[in-house]
């Protein structure tokens, strides 16, 4: 099997798992760790492709790092505990961290950064970054349509004054 086959067939593991795991009703610290193993494998499994493709210009250096601290910034706003699996979460309520006012998917902003602003793209990494860009668009429409079920009128009121992404 070719690298990016490899590659692409770890990215489609790691999907099942994350999505997978997201639908069924597993106790949040399971769901945790499962994700980290799946990361971790895909870490170690990855194989190289190393080809260089472009570089960033450094103007955008500054940005890469910016989305960092959005990603950091926008998971401690809705309670680090309960995304990292530390804690379980309680029912759904409907809350609007500052950066949420700004953006439904502060998170998906910050990763989609993180992924296509990088200093220097090589074919791994736009395959990297052009599968989990698909990923996660897929999963913000599922998310969204989760969210309309268990807050109804509320959440269809901030999607109406809230832009998906920018």
């Amino acid at each position: 099997m070719t690298p990016a086959g490899w590659n692409v067939l770890l990215l489609v593991l790691f999907a099942l798992q994350h999505s997978g795991m997201a639908r069924m009703r597993v106790r949040r610290r399971t769901y945790a760790l499962a994700s980290y193993v799946a990361v971790g494998l895909g870490w170690a499994l990855w194989r190289p492709m190393p080809d260089f493709l472009w570089r960033t210009p450094g103007w955008l250096w500054p940005l890469w790092v910016a989305c960092f601290v959005l990603l950091v910034w926008a998971g401690a706003s809705l309670g680090a505990g309960e995304l990292l699996g530390w804690r379980e979460p309680g029912p759904p309520e409907f809350r609007e961290p500052l950066l949420y006012r700004y953006s439904r998917h502060p998170i998906y902003v910050a990763v989609l950064g993180i992924l296509w602003f990088r200093p220097t793209m090589t074919e791994g990494g736009l395959l990297l970054a052009a599968t989990l860009t698909v990923y996660i668009f897929v999963g913000m429409y599922f998310e969204e349509r989760k969210l309309e079920r268990e807050l109804g009128p509320v959440y269809q009121e901030y999607q109406r004054r809230v832009r998906p992404l920018l």
